[in-house]
């Protein structure tokens, strides 16, 4: 009940006077209100992080950067402040970290493409919101309305917001395993997703699950007639989001445009065992999930690919209250619904619809309930801070050369930690 009064609460709102519709545009920190020292040590500090040293359990207690590299926006008011890239987007030879000769590492740039892995998540929470806007999709309506199939193991009454919150009761990973060999065909791994049994009755507690997500693609496919990159597609390249893509097929080398300047993720079939999907190593501008790479390079839950340039407009439109240059994604109503906490009853596991909220380690000191989030298993990091009108992003492929070389977290907290310093906070350095 109590879930359902905060939906009808927003829902029925009086819509506050609409945001500035703020371009971005490069600018000083002061133009906004921000202090420029915090951000020039920002960049300092962002970059040790792709030197090795021991940065305990991020590193497994070993001497070893927590990512070979990351390119870095951060803006308020639509005025970027810092924008940087450090380190190396392509620098190891094999899983066990060897490092390529100099001559083939790559820098990072802020044009490289990083696969964006569970952000990817935010671009299908956004196509839903704009159905909900529409009228043809509701948040409190079961799924099975829309895909009469996936009722099947009792999930009947298991509604559209649930899938949102992960507090559906689907099952967390590794399952599905849809790229495993006893699958021959795309139509039987989404007939085993969609039919798959729930672990945990709806809304009895939080388990974060890609199958919500994924399932959301074949709601909105099957709502809209629309392939569900064709559904993203329609709100990013109005926007001007020229490098932000699906890799549909899993096109290889010379065949995908942007593979040049794609950061390389996982050396995968070494570091995870012969059942990886068989593809040239390291994985490079094909997804690295492999339950997308399974569904031919496409999925609600993973498969973006893009650049901070890109998802900085996305930022910024969500901050413009859903419209930016003119071009209206989402209505107020619907942007409200990103920043309302629908998991009061589960502390610590705060989400609006499809957004993180509250989260320390993608918000580090900004964290706070209007503060929305998300993390790519790749190493991408992405923060919008409502009330300060700002937002920033750390792409990084921390899983080069292998997903338990380490993790990037440290660095993802530090953004925040330097975001909050230059909005003249008096906050500690975070654990």
């Amino acid at each position: 009940m109590k879930f359902h009064a905060a939906l009808l609460a927003v829902l029925a709102a009086t819509p506050n006077p609409a945001a500035a519709d703020f371009v971005l545009r490069h600018g000083q920190p002061s133009s906004v209100g921000m202090l420029a020292k915090p951000l020039k040590d920002m960049v300092q500090n962002i970059t040790e992080y792709s030197k090795p040293r021991n940065y305990g359990d991020a590193s497994h207690n070993e001497v070893r950067a927590v990512e070979p590299g990351s390119a870095n926006i951060v803006a308020r008011h639509g005025v970027i402040v810092s924008a940087f890239a450090t380190g190396k987007r392509n620098l190891y030879a094999d899983a066990n970290g060897t490092l390529l000769d100099p001559a083939d590492q790559e820098d990072a740039t802020l044009d490289t493409v990083y696969d964006l892995a569970s952000i990817s998540k935010l671009f299908t929470a956004v196509a839903v919101l704009r159905e909900v806007d529409t009228g043809r999709v509701k948040l409190e309506e079961n799924v099975a309305t829309y895909l009469p199939e996936f009722a099947a193991n009792g999930k009947g009454n298991m509604k559209v917001i649930d899938l949102l919150t992960h507090t559906s009761g689907l099952m967390p990973l590794p399952v599905p395993d849809l790229w495993k060999s006893y699958y021959s065909s795309i139509d039987e791994r989404v007939h085993k997703l969609l039919t798959l049994a729930p672990q945990e009755p709806r809304r009895t507690m939080f388990l974060y699950s890609d199958i919500g997500f994924m399932t959301l693609r074949y709601l909105l496919e099957r709502v809209t007639g629309l392939n569900h990159e064709l559904l993203v597609y329609s709100y990013t390249i109005p926007l001007g989001m020229r490098s932000t893509f699906f890799n549909r097929g899993n096109l290889e080398g010379p065949l995908n445009p942007f593979h040049n300047r794609t950061a390389p993720t996982e050396f995968e079939i070494e570091a995870q065992g012969p059942e990886e999907p068989k593809r040239p190593q390291p994985v490079r501008g094909t997804v690295h999930d492999e339950n997308t790479w399974a569904l031919g390079g496409v999925s609600g839950h993973a498969g973006v690919f893009s650049t901070v340039g890109d998802v900085a407009i996305f930022c910024q439109m969500i901050l413009n209250n859903g419209i930016y240059n003119g071009h209206r994604v989402l209505s107020k109503k619907a942007v409200d619904l990103i920043f309302t906490d629908f998991n009061a009853q589960f502390p610590g596991n705060n989400y609006g619809a499809g957004f993180a909220l509250n989260q320390t380690y993608t918000q580090g000191s900004m964290q706070s309930m209007k503060t929305a989030s998300h993390a790519g298993f790749t190493g991408t990091t992405l923060a919008i801070d409502r009330p300060s009108g700002t937002f920033w992003l750390h792409f990084a492929n921390r899983v080069h050369p292998s997903r338990h070389w380490a993790t990037n977290n440290p660095a993802r907290r530090a953004m925040g930690y330097w975001v909050a310093k230059s909005l003249g906070r008096n906050v500690p350095w975070p654990n």
